[in-house]
């Protein structure tokens, strides 16, 4: 079995010794830059076979194998820059080397607030939904948004999420799942904690939820028991609040199911043009089952973690899903003329994955539907 933590620290202090050895080799030259690319060249090769041997030993694609990239990036590559900066000194002929080792010794910074600081910045996103006019009310409904808390060991960060949405006083809430993310021991433990804190989880037209990748039905029907939260799993829940008609259908994880498809179908295609439509599902993709136009006004989803890193100009490089990079990002999009929003979430993947966030702060959403 791959021992998490130990095994990244091993292999993060194995790649600092053959980096900082590659660079101290290329130092003692006068050809810096060549004897850097032939140092890099090999230390590549020596890297790789290191790679090879932990996939072999259980290490995961793809995370196991980002978590050892990110640590490279952020304390194998510093160590290596501040080295080749001690070493090269002002020699002349190494500007190159120089600006290369300074830009090397950035991504210790980067590295520290994605890991230490992002991670717990949560915020509140606010966006506004105009329904068609005879689904307009004279009072807007708001609807609570939380999604992905993912945590191993329940703290201060989640309960923050849960205070700040209900300090927003919604009028429905709306849980897009994944709530712990561990062993079934881990959530035997947390599940008391957990209860509590989803039971604090109140609003005038319910609180809904649907189960995510981290837990199957059982398990959501027992994280949910006695908290006063509703799991939807291929289920349509109807309420009234301010004067005018929800109706919520949750579906499974499994969204290509037959039975998530007929649940979307039937939300789309029953009787009525003036209660507000709302199809809540873990990952974004559902929206796919839908119509084009669809008489479903909103989709909720959650799953991308904003990609839990958007880069500037480039944005998302992954979303583990398949809407287009700038809707799994995050936030209110439209996807063929049907809506969609996507929130980032609360947590970060867990297991052998980085717990970082980097441009894609957690969040919980307050949607205003009018």
């Amino acid at each position: 079995m791959f021992a998490h933590d130990l095994a990244f620290a091993v292999s993060a202090a194995i790649d600092a010794l053959v980096a900082c050895s590659a660079v101290a080799w290329a130092a003692r030259g006068e050809r810096c830059g060549s004897r850097l690319l032939l140092a890099g060249v090999v230390a590549g090769a020596v890297l790789g076979a290191k790679g090879i041997m932990m996939l072999s030993r259980g290490l995961a694609v793809p995370f196991g194998v980002m978590h050892v990239v990110w640590l490279d990036l952020i304390v194998v590559v510093p160590l290596a820059g501040l080295l080749a900066l001690a070493l090269v000194g002002r020699r002349p002929g190494a500007g190159l080397v120089r600006l290369a080792a300074v830009v090397a010794c950035c991504l210790a910074p980067v590295g520290a607030y994605a890991s230490l600081v992002e991670p717990e910045r949560l915020v509140v996103e606010r966006e506004e939904v105009e329904l068609a006019p005879e689904r307009s009310g004279r009072a807007p409904l708001r609807v609570g948004v939380l999604a992905d808390l993912q945590f191993e060991r329940l703290g201060d960060h989640e309960r923050e999420a849960v205070e700040r949405l209900m300090s927003e006083r919604p009028d429905v809430i709306l849980l897009a799942g994944d709530y712990h993310q561990g062993t079934s021991a881990g959530l035997g433990r947390e599940l008391p904690a957990l209860r509590r804190l989803l039971a604090g989880l109140r609003a005038p037209g319910g609180v809904f939820a649907v189960h995510g990748d981290c837990e199957g039905v059982d398990e959501a029907r027992r994280v949910m028991a006695g908290t006063g939260v509703r799991l939807l799993v291929n289920d349509v829940a109807r309420t009234r609040v301010r004067g005018r008609r929800i109706s919520v259908a949750g579906l499974e994880r499994d969204y290509w199911s037959a039975a998530a498809g007929q649940t979307a179908r039937g939300l789309e295609r029953a009787r009525g043009d003036r209660d507000v439509r709302i199809l809540l599902a873990h990952r974004p993709d559902s929206v796919f089952l839908l119509g084009r136009p669809s008489r479903v006004d909103l989709v909720v989803a959650g799953h991308t973690h904003g990609g839990q890193v958007q880069l500037p100009l480039v944005g998302p490089p992954t979303i583990a899903s398949r809407v287009p990079r700038e809707v799994g990002a995050g936030g209110l999009h439209s996807v063929g003329g049907r809506r969609i929003y996507v929130s980032r979430g609360v947590g970060v993947e867990r297991g052998q994955a980085p717990r970082l966030r980097l441009g894609a702060p957690p969040e919980v959403a307050i949607l205003t539907v009018r």
